[in-house]
């Protein structure tokens, strides 16, 4: 048994996922952020860092970086792990829009 089942994760990770697993979709980086946000709250998740999104991992002068591509920054959560393979599939299905 773990003992810890809280993860932390961020939006930057999510659509990352999604842009790379899907480049035609239509989705912008907000749009996408509050879809999730609004499904990770729904069961039970935290935002982390204060609600304040977090500069992303990748730096400020990566490629790809549009407000239809990579997030500059991204919201971080805190979230049960059990959760993951029903995000993922939201992602899948956010992916094909």
């Amino acid at each position: 048994m773990v003992a810890n089942t809280k993860i932390n994760m961020g939006n930057d990770e999510f659509i990352l996922y999604i842009r790379k697993k899907a480049t035609n979709c239509n989705i912008s980086n907000d749009d996408l952020g509050k879809q999730i946000w609004l499904w990770l709250e729904k069961r039970g998740a935290v935002k982390t860092f204060y609600g304040k999104p977090q500069a992303c991992l990748w730096g400020k002068d990566a490629a790809n970086r549009d407000k239809d591509m990579l997030p500059y920054t991204a919201t971080q959560f805190s979230f049960d792990r059990n959760i993951l393979l029903d995000l993922y599939t939201l992602l899948d299905n956010l992916a094909q829009q």
